[in-house]
């Protein structure tokens, strides 16, 4: 029984040790055919086809005959390219010729810190030792690997300079590769950091040599920064920033012009790391600077997405609504803003009361509206946001509100008032405060005055809680009928051939140069009020049926808007878009297809006409 155990456990031995022998060969097969195969391919994409790679454990022997002294210091460079040019048996043979062969002579700085190895072909002349002599001074008490090679040869023009300036650049770079010829010097380094990263760049471009290609390859690592954070001050019309972040250069420097537009110099420091909360944090970030600017005081602080911005008591009410409405609506998604403007201090030591909060509406004589001021909700804003496109046309419109949680009951019917009042002006402005709406402007009626009375005293009721101050302007009456609808559609279709109504790429927005044709048409009706018109779209073959079909109905819709915008009564108009059905010239050219993207005006037929 005593010989069984034995006898078991002795086999149990053998097998674990052939196990462990065909597993370690295996891996040292592998090891040495996916060298072979990378070497092998990098010798092959240079031309090095004469060069033969057998791996033999770690090491690699180059064998084969080079056919000159240069290819063989040509396949020696690739080869450590791939590897650790330790690894390298060179057993090649070079075939000799009748000819001189001009070596290629090239010297590879490695340093790690204190350690320093130099590879490479030198000429005989130029001096083994000095090129020692100065590795040991920058390596200090550490070690210089001399794995040097020379040859008999002229010093080729360049080298001694480029010699020079790559180990003057090893002196600045603890951690670095610099391969040196006599046509450029590469750099290929780590620093500890952004700054030392600039710095580093900044310095070898400026000491570079006139005639040398200088390569660089210098990268620093990313610290990881959690908050990000960002802090700026206006005190007395002075900017100060003590707290900046950023995940690129990019962002850095775009940071960094913004503060400079304050008076900032560029020499302020920004951190560059890891953890940005959003890839929007410089347009976020470049946004909040230019809005504390324009309050012309202040604070301003990002903490990740989270944003708080403090005015100075001497900003006004209007200017703070204003700016902040402007930033609160631009800013990129996922950040939030908390605004503070701080009670004004009296010259007694106490506080003024807050201003009134006010919702303002402006009306040009060009029919650009702009609505300022405080919404209670994001729900009441997009309800305001969508009756004033269709009291004056969506691509007019420009909502710059800002949310304000404490306003007073009945707010939003106040406002919904005050821009319907707005509406029946040619031009004017209307102010939504707590205990007054006032309207001020001029109108194309002679009983303007009477028609606003009316409208706020059903939708507002109440006495003296509104203020009227509208003007009546007989230059501004519509004198209809002087044209037929006959002549209203050939003039339309006269301005639409000299020039169409063009929107951007795969888009509904009309182009600013189209604003123009929209005015000569909007003049043309207003010649031929009673004439209603089926306003078409119409697109290229390019892109699916159905969406070509949604697009021009869309576009026709906008179009109706910017109508509706200029004044013009669009309540008979019907929008249609017919896509690509109907070409009128080569979709295959791109005239063809250019002239295929248009707006067409049809005239409808009314009754009258039926029956004539």
């Amino acid at each position: 029984m005593h010989r069984t155990a034995l006898l078991f456990s002795a086999i149990c031995f053998i097998l674990a040790a052939a196990a462990s022998y065909t597993f370690s060969s295996r891996a040292v097969d592998f090891i040495e055919n996916q060298t072979e195969a990378q070497v092998q391919t990098a010798l092959l994409a240079a031309g090095q086809n004469w060069a033969t790679i057998r791996p033999d454990g770690l090491q690699v022997n180059l064998t084969g005959l080079a056919p000159d002294e240069a290819s063989r210091f040509r396949a020696l460079d690739i080869i450590g390219e791939v590897i650790d040019s330790g690894r390298i048996h060179d057993r090649t043979t070079v075939l000799q010729s009748s000819g001189i062969v001009v070596p290629r002579f090239t010297l590879e700085v490695l340093r790690n810190q204190d350690r320093i190895s130099l590879i490479g072909l030198i000429p005989e002349h130029q001096g083994r030792d000095d090129i020692l002599t100065r590795a040991q001074q920058i390596a200090g008490e550490g070690t210089v690997t001399d794995m040097l090679e020379s040859a008999e040869h002229d010093i080729p023009k360049g080298w001694k300079t480029n010699l020079a300036f790559g180990l003057e650049s090893l002196e600045q770079l603890p951690l670095s590769k610099i391969s040196i010829t006599a046509e450029r010097v590469k750099v290929i380094a780590v620093t500890t950091s952004h700054d030392e990263q600039e710095r580093i760049e900044k310095l070898l471009q400026q000491t570079k040599p006139d005639n040398t290609q200088l390569v660089l390859e210098i990268t620093a690592p990313r610290p990881v920064i959690t908050p990000f954070r960002m802090r700026v001050n206006i005190t007395d019309g002075v900017a100060d920033m003590s707290s900046c972040s950023a995940d690129t250069r990019n962002t850095k420097q775009r940071i960094l012009r913004a503060m400079a537009k304050l008076g900032v110099s560029d020499k302020v420091s920004c951190a560059i790391g890891l953890g940005v909360p959003t890839t929007d944090w410089a347009e976020a970030v470049v946004m909040g600077i230019e809005a504390l600017a324009e309050l012309g005081g202040g604070s301003l602080s990002f903490t990740d997405s989270d944003i708080a911005l403090i005015a100075t008591d001497e900003t006004t009410q209007g200017r703070f609504d204003a700016v902040v409405g402007h930033l609160e609506n631009n800013l990129p998604e996922l950040f939030s803003l908390h605004a503070v403007l701080p009670p004004k201090v009296l010259v007694d030591g106490n506080t003024a009361e807050a201003e009134a909060p006010e919702f303002t509406a402006t009306r040009s004589p060009e029919g650009l509206v702009q609505l300022r001021g405080r919404v209670q909700n994001s729900r009441s804003k997009n309800s305001i946001t969508a009756f004033a496109g269709a009291l004056f046309g969506r691509s007019v419109v420009h909502n710059q509100t800002r949310i304000d949680v404490d306003l007073p009951d009945g707010w939003p019917t106040r406002v919904l008032a005050g821009l319907e009042g707005l509406a029946a002006l040619h031009h004017g402005s209307v102010i939504v405060r707590p205990d007054q709406v006032i309207i001020r402007g001029t109108g194309a009626t002679p009983e303007i005055n009477a028609e606003i009375s009316r409208l706020f005293a059903v939708r507002i009721g109440g006495k003296g809680n509104y203020q009227i101050d509208v003007k009546f302007d007989e230059n501004l009456v519509e004198i209809s009928g002087n044209i037929d609808s006959p002549e209203c559609e050939r003039q339309i279709k006269a301005v639409l051939t000299e020039q169409q109504i063009v929107f951007a790429p795969s888009s509904t927005t009309i182009e600013a140069r189209s604003q123009g044709v929209l005015d000569a048409i909007a003049e043309i009706i207003h010649d031929c009020p009673d004439t209603r018109f089926e306003i078409e779209g119409h697109t290229d073959s390019q892109g699916s049926e159905q969406l070509n079909k949604n697009l021009s109905q869309a576009r026709a819709e906008a179009v109706v808007d910017a109508l509706l915008g200029r004044r013009i009564p669009v309540s008979g108009y019907v929008a249609k878009g017919y896509g690509e059905e109907l070409p009128i010239a080569d979709n295959n050219t791109e005239d063809g297809r250019a002239r295929n993207r248009r707006i067409a005006f049809r005239l409808l037929k009314t009754e009258d006409d039926t029956d004539g």
